[in-house]
């Protein structure tokens, strides 16, 4: 008989492997048809496919085929079954005391059932390496530091999961409670931060946008591993679908070194755990006593918090409320739920309904007092989160969208921008409420929104009214009309609607569409001037004369104009109007693709040299209408149109017409 202080029990390992090696064989076989299997079907009869003429290579492929495929997903499944069948003793009384009344030790017991789970988890992906890097060989696609670095990222990913399933096991003494426990650690943070941006939403000023502009943190590996722990490849091509350039890189290395020491400690924690844990807490909700105060407080603070919010947001669907009422609402309903949410946690970890006593009383009084105290001071801004504008240093880039998008990437723009910001938030107190006290001046929202050099990204979003409306404050004109005027300026409107390359560019393609009533159909019929008599320089001399006349337009303030009021479309013309900027040598500077900050490898991959930009013309924009027609674009004044004009000759406002 082996010693009651081995680390290592071979019958028991034995058993162990007779338990799970059908986990691991299903595991191997979905890899395997989803790796080798299926990249041998997408290469087959290679040399007859469109790759061989775009100028792609087989290993090129092999390294596309592995930047699709997550371990993530496949590894958190895998890990808590592993783990639940190792360990389903302890979770009923007759098997938890016969296997600790064997001559065998704890030690003996978790270690052998830890190496068993290693070797059902890891030996497959060893084993998918293996065989694709023969596939690769015979291929003769190589690119067998992908293979093996896909191999790394999946071993880390099964050992990280696998320890937070080791670690959930030894919280709780009922299996179900351990599969939820696991399912929340791994979204825990992504829970938390979910849970504060909802509730900042709501209750804070200029955070309704906040919710949307979440980042995945390293907090959150099941999302974080898939997303910077990979193989990235970039692509660039012609505009004939030729590969004229193929990139790889190999991502996030040193994030997996820290989640592997990571699970080193989980699994030592969990170890720990499992040699204090008394055989008698079996079918207990939790049985670590240091995870009983924390769950009863955790769960009742987080979801009392987005109850609360949710039902501020109730009260103000019902009527505009101020931000003191809505919070008022918030907290108060906070308060309540989570004391109740607090009892009845203690009743589960109890498994008793008499949790009423003087002790478990007094415990919810505090933390209803320490909730409230939080809460106080998201209300007055104690954290200073409100009024955070980065540092210049700190900033890669500040795009402001409201009418239009516009994106600033100099320092002096970025200095402006925050001066204005700032100067904007000088007087919450009457802005915070602006909406709601001027409710019948038009309103629009403004979005300022921070790219810092770390990665990170702060957005404000604020409810704004019309600068002009004869009942608004100067306190209010002082704090909006700078960002008016600066958004408004005829530079920044050509550098960052037209684009950066706005007096550097051709004019290769434009389109205007004018629109005809007629009297037989009762509606309008489109007319375009191709202009197919003349060659490409011809067009583009018109093109670039019209340009001209829009450039002129935009310096007299005739168009593009942003507005913090109500966007009234009905004076702005009806009739379409768009144009091509290029430059072959400048690469176009994309505004609303930056400021949406799309993290897609492929967008990125191709640079733009031009972009079509759509303007929504009106009768004020004299210069741009004249030298329209005098190029031919159009001969008779009745194709100009209103939005106005259109709606009341089709009958949009006549009710029983438009029936």
């Amino acid at each position: 008989m082996q010693s009651k202080t081995s680390f290592f029990n071979k019958a028991l390992f034995k058993k162990n492997l007779g338990r799970t090696w059908v986990v691991g064989l299903l595991y191997f076989i979905v890899m395997l048809v989803e790796i080798p299997i299926s990249y041998v079907i997408d290469i087959s009869n290679f040399e007859s496919t469109y790759y061989v003429e775009s100028g792609y290579t087989k290993s090129m492929l092999l390294k596309q085929h592995f930047s699709y495929i997550s371990t993530t997903e496949v590894a958190f499944v895998l890990g808590i079954v592993l783990a639940v069948i190792t360990f389903l003793y302890l979770f009923t009384k007759r098997d938890t005391y016969m296997m600790h009344a064997f001559p065998v030790s704890r030690k003996s017991l978790y270690f052998t059932g830890l190496l068993s789970c290693l070797l059902v988890a890891i030996v497959p992906i060893l084993l998918i390496g293996a065989i694709t890097s023969i596939v690769a060989t015979i291929e003769g696609a190589g690119a067998y530091a992908v293979i093996w670095y896909w191999v790394l990222i999946g071993v880390v990913s099964t050992v990280l999961f696998l320890s937070i399933a080791f670690f959930s096991l030894m919280v709780s003494g009922q299996v179900v409670t351990a599969v939820v426990f696991y399912i929340i650690f791994n979204y825990l943070y992504t829970l938390m931060q979910v849970a504060f941006r909802l509730s900042a939403s709501i209750w804070m000023f200029g955070m309704s946008s906040v919710p949307y502009f979440r980042k995945n943190a390293i907090f959150s590996p099941i999302f974080y591993i898939a997303d910077n722990c990979r193989i990235k490849c970039y692509e660039l091509t012609d505009d004939y679908g030729n590969l004229q350039e193929f990139t790889t890189r190999m991502v996030g290395g040193k994030y997996l070194i820290i989640y592997g020491v990571v699970a080193v400690v989980f699994f030592i924690v969990a170890y720990i755990m499992y040699k204090f844990k008394k055989i008698e807490t079996v079918h207990d909700f939790i049985c670590a006593p240091f995870m009983q105060p924390v769950f009863s407080v955790g769960m009742s603070f987080f979801i009392s918090m987005v109850a609360g919010a949710y039902i501020s947001g109730m009260y103000d669907a019902m009527g505009q409320r101020t931000y003191s009422s809505k919070f008022a609402v918030g907290i108060i309903s906070a308060i309540i739920i989570g004391a109740i949410l607090y009892m009845i946690t203690k009743m589960m970890i109890e498994k008793t309904i008499r949790v009423f006593n003087v002790k478990n009383i007094s415990k919810c009084l505090l933390y209803s007092i320490a909730s409230l105290a939080f809460l106080l001071c998201l209300r007055f801004d104690v954290f200073k989160v409100e009024n955070r504008v980065p540092s210049t240093d700190d900033i890669a880039w500040v795009g402001i969208q409201c009418d239009y998008t516009m994106v600033f990437t100099s320092e002096d723009e970025i200095n402006t921008v925050r001066s204005l910001h700032k100067n904007f938030l000088a007087d919450k107190k009457e802005l915070r409420d602006i909406s709601v006290n001027n409710p019948d001046v038009g309103s629009n929202v403004v979005t300022i929104k921070y790219k810092l050099k770390n990665g990170n990204v702060v957005v404000r979003s604020y409810n704004v009214i019309d600068t002009e409306d004869p009942t608004v404050t100067p306190t209010y004109v002082a704090a909006a009309e700078p960002i008016l005027d600066f958004l408004n300026n005829p530079t920044i409107i050509k550098e960052h609607i037209i684009g950066n390359i706005w007096n550097a560019c051709t004019i290769p393609y434009m389109q205007f569409i004018g629109y005809r009533y007629d009297e037989g159909i009762k509606d309008f019929n489109a007319e375009e001037m191709p202009f197919d008599d003349l060659n490409d320089k011809e067009k583009e001399a018109k093109y670039e004369k019209v340009y001209e006349a829009l450039l002129k337009d935009i310096d007299q303030g005739n168009v593009l104009q942003t507005s913090f009021g109500y966007r009234d479309d009905s004076a702005n013309l009806y009739d379409d109007f768009n144009f091509t900027v290029s430059n072959k040598k400048i690469e176009y500077f994309s505004d609303e693709m930056t400021f949406e900050d799309y993290d897609y490898d492929y967008y990125y991959s191709y640079p733009q040299y031009e972009q079509n930009i759509y303007v929504m013309l009106n009768k004020d924009c004299t210069n741009t209408l004249q030298t329209l027609k005098d190029e031919g674009f159009y001969y008779d004044d009745e194709v100009i149109i209103t939005f106005d004009e259109y709606n009341e000759k089709v009958g949009y406002y006549d009710y029983e017409t438009y029936l």
